[in-house]
């Protein structure tokens, strides 16, 4: 699938030929499921059978067969198998691109708006539509996507899920979580992270969210929610194989749930007490600066780690919360995954530091026309 821009504000959607019909799946049916998602009510149809197994894990702890209260409209989603005719009724052809330089886990997003519907192109597996203002979207699949189902759940499911409960006070997050000791931590930008968290595990630590996080505020503080979740192990690079049918129908057997191989490492609920934001690429030391309210927001924001679509487009929200309410800094990790528990360790006791007090070297340092230097929380040159 392309999509080819005409003139600055139209742009057109080249359709693929191929149908259900040919790839076996239009007369699979379509699966209806009922999800509570932390109290946000969802419902989905599912007509793409190969994609149901991962679908039933990420969002199987939150199903329901109870009946909706009165007057509650529940969020909607649609899984299809990719239909030229089905799909040319819903685009546009005053659409806009939108948001130049959207990405996801590092993949650019193709994303056009036309009010309040926003469509998501992506020629790997197929598209989404999403209507903010209605509350629901629809999702076609390719009969042979390039990528593999976890991915496809992630783009096809949760992304768009995640745009959409935002509205009710949710939020669906590509961000790492855990806790140890009543102490929770969120981790941003970071890929790769499966050795850290293993780390983490033997360390103590209990997983919240090991690829997403929901987050929402209660009591005046922003909980950290937990989502089932995979890892992709660190295998090194990959050779670039054959595309189709066998990257998706391979499975998926790159991916791994960190809490299920190990019993006791998995936790539902904690209140975000800090925010380590990852930047990219690994150095021979780990490095990490603490910040201050006013300089995490501009860290937050520029490595926001989920393009939001609002027809304004307003800026996201959640990261000037996270930074008035949490303790932030950033980080640069090195090669030794055990020394993420060093720089936990060093944010955990900055925490406790009431902000004035440990802003104040930073500052003079301004004000004296010299930039702060990061603190070095990894071994010693001797180590």
């Amino acid at each position: 699938m392309a999509a080819t821009k005409g003139g600055t504000s139209e742009v057109s959607v080249t359709l693929l030929a191929g149908s259900a019909e040919e790839a076996g799946l239009a007369d699979e049916g379509t699966e209806r499921r009922r999800f509570s998602i932390h109290g946000a009510p969802l419902e989905l149809a599912c007509g793409f059978a190969p994609l149901m197994p991962q679908i039933k894990f990420a969002l199987g702890p939150f199903a329901t067969g109870e009946a909706w209260p009165a007057g509650l409209v529940p969020t909607s989603g649609s899984i299809q198998p990719y239909d030229i005719q089905a799909i040319a009724r819903h685009l546009s052809p005053t659409a806009r691109r939108w948001a130049e330089g959207a990405a996801h886990d590092g993949d650019p997003l193709e994303l056009y708006e036309e009010d309040e519907r926003f469509w998501l192109v992506d020629e790997r597996w197929g598209m989404t539509e999403i209507n903010m203002l209605r509350g629901q979207w629809r999702s076609w699949l390719l009969p042979e996507p390039k990528i593999d189902p976890v991915r496809c759940v992630e783009l096809a499911v949760v992304w768009p899920l995640a745009q959409l409960l935002r509205g009710r006070g949710l939020h669906l997050l590509p961000a790492t979580s855990a806790v140890r000791d009543g102490w929770a931590v969120l981790i941003l930008g970071a890929c790769g992270l499966d050795p850290e968290l293993l780390a983490m595990i033997e360390a103590n630590y209990r997983l919240i969210g090991q690829r997403w996080t929901a987050i929402r505020e209660e009591e005046g503080r922003l909980a950290l929610l937990q989502l089932p979740g995979r890892v992709e192990r660190s295998c090194g690079p990959r050779l670039a194989g054959p595309r189709g049918r066998q990257d998706f129908f391979r499975g998926d057997g790159g991916w791994v749930d960190l809490t299920g191989e190990h019993r006791g490492s998995r936790q539902t609920h904690a209140f975000c007490d800090a925010v380590l934001s990852i930047a990219p690429g690994r150095q021979p030391r780990g490095q990490v600066r603490d910040l201050s309210p006013s300089q995490a927001l501009p860290v937050l924001r520029h490595g926001w780690p989920i393009v939001e679509l609002h027809p304004t487009g307003r800026s996201p929200t959640l990261p000037g919360k996270l930074a008035r309410y949490c303790r932030c800094a950033e980080a640069q990790l090195s090669r030794d995954p055990r020394e993420m528990l060093t720089l936990l360790d060093k944010l955990h006791a900055a925490s406790a530091v009431p902000m004035e007090m440990s802003g104040e070297s930073e500052r003079a340092s301004e004000v004296e026309g010299e930039p702060a230097e990061p603190v070095t929380w990894g071994r010693s040159e001797a180590a």
